[in-house]
């Protein structure tokens, strides 16, 4: 049986012990990180009396190695065994980090201490942080610093700070049992060992609300805001080859509640005709800054439209997009791009929007009784949209579609999203074909 270990690294300064770095590992093939959290302090976890580290703490001021095992360890161990589920061996690290590295068993002397050494000049708040890079490593991040609170403690505070703004800029997913009026954390390991398993049970709730995958109904997918959309460019109808866009792209972002537009930004887009045929090319531009006419443009690097391209737009539209981070934002975000994506298209200039994203309801499944499936892929556990976080903690919203453009095809999109905004990579798979029994489903 994988039986964990728990690691630490120890400094004697003065009377007072410092656990400067600490985490439990499962087997000792593999450094990757499970998962942290951040609590107030460390424990009474130490070495055993019995091996050389004890001795070498005591003689030479550090030491690094095996230590045992706290309530503390022992309550985050079963956290992450309900969390992960034990039908398979956990491998990895989870690491603990504490807002001062001050060893003590009573957070509120704990807390005096820490206040009474930074304000000699003898610790530095920002000892225990840890540099960016190896936040990120982290899928997520646990907090339970306590939710003790005193005036007097003002140093606490600013550490707290400190950490906030860190994990903020990591863009790490953080949970927790957070106070009701503050932002704090309830201890994951109750003084009392009673209640243990009730803050054990909430945690794992906690965590699966979050990070597990979310499904959502066929209705999600739609846009749930009714928009007035208004010109936004002269136009001719006689126009052919590429023209600015009376129509406005930003109608299709305020149709979903859950994303905006930044501030800075807005969106324009301009089309291109040819015999009935459409293609659209969307942009995120400066807000103060007016869509040039296509000829005044360098064209785009893409080599399938080669279309007009102001110089001072961005990359990628979606970066001019921001939402409130919940998983439907996230799913609403994915079906944003690809409708801007096809904005303006018509005939042979349409891909996604012959796209019919899955289940079906009754009318559609009775159209497409017709299909006989030949599966290229395994098929999918979860037909539905649905969405989860990466073991690397980015966001990802998936669905499954069947498009009938030429052959009948079950296709899945899987949208990676970056940590810190809602551009994304996506990935599209041919699940299976059909082959047509009613030849004539079409004529």
């Amino acid at each position: 049986m994988n039986q964990p270990k728990a690691y630490g690294a120890f400094e004697k300064r003065g009377d007072n012990t410092f656990r400067t770095s600490t985490f439990i590992e499962w087997g000792s093939e593999s450094e990757k990180s499970i998962g942290a959290c951040l609590l107030l302090n460390p424990g009474k976890a130490n070495f055993d009396k019995r091996f050389e580290q004890y001795h070498s703490l005591q003689i030479l001021g550090h030491a690094t190695g095996e230590i045992q095992i706290d309530p503390t360890m022992r309550q985050l161990i079963q956290l992450l065994e309900g969390i992960y589920g034990t039908d398979h061996p956990l491998k990895g690290r989870f690491h603990i980090y504490n807002l001062f590295t001050l060893q003590n068993t009573s957070s509120s002397h704990a807390i005096d201490q820490f206040e009474s050494l930074v304000n000699r000049g003898e610790y530095d708040i920002s000892e225990s942080l840890v540099v960016l890079k190896e936040l990120q490593s982290h899928p997520w991040i646990l907090l339970g610093w306590s939710v003790e609170q005193n005036s007097r403690w003002k140093n606490l505070e600013l550490t707290k700070d400190l950490w906030r703004r860190q994990i903020s800029e990591s863009k790490v997913p953080t949970f927790g049992k957070k106070h009701i009026n503050r932002d704090d954390y309830y201890h994951p390991c109750p003084l009392i060992s009673t209640q243990r398993p009730t803050t054990l049970t909430e945690l794992i709730t906690l965590y699966k609300q979050k990070f597990k995958k979310q499904r959502f109904p066929a209705h999600a997918i739609k846009p749930n805001l009714l928009i007035d959309s208004k010109p936004v460019e002269d136009s001719n109808e006689l126009d052919y080859g590429w023209f600015k866009s009376p129509t406005n792209p930003e109608s299709i972002v305020r149709g979903f509640s859950h994303l905006r537009i930044k501030n800075s930004f807005k969106l324009r887009a301009y089309l291109y005709t040819e015999r009935g045929n459409g293609n659209g090319v969307v942009y995120a531009i400066p807000i103060d800054k007016d869509l040039p006419y296509p000829e005044e443009c360098d064209q785009s690097d893409d080599p399938f439209l080669s279309a007009p391209k102001p110089s001072f737009a961005l990359d990628d539209f979606m970066q001019a997009i921001e939402g409130d981070k919940t998983p439907l934002s996230y799913l609403q975000a994915s079906i944003l791009f690809h409708e801007l994506k096809e904005f303006g298209a018509r005939w042979h200039g349409t891909s996604w929007s012959r796209d019919i994203i899955l289940p079906l309801n009754e009318g559609q499944k009775t159209h497409f009784d017709y299909c006989e499936w030949e599966m290229l892929k395994d098929e999918p556990e979860i037909i539905e949209p649905h969405f989860y976080y990466s073991f690397e903690g980015n966001p990802i919203a998936i669905f499954h579609t069947i498009n009938d453009i030429g052959t009948v095809t079950l296709n899945r999109y899987v949208h990676t999203f970056n940590k810190e905004d809602y551009t994304m990579q996506v990935e599209l798979t041919c699940i299976a074909t059909a082959a047509t029994l009613r030849d004539d489903i079409y004529k």
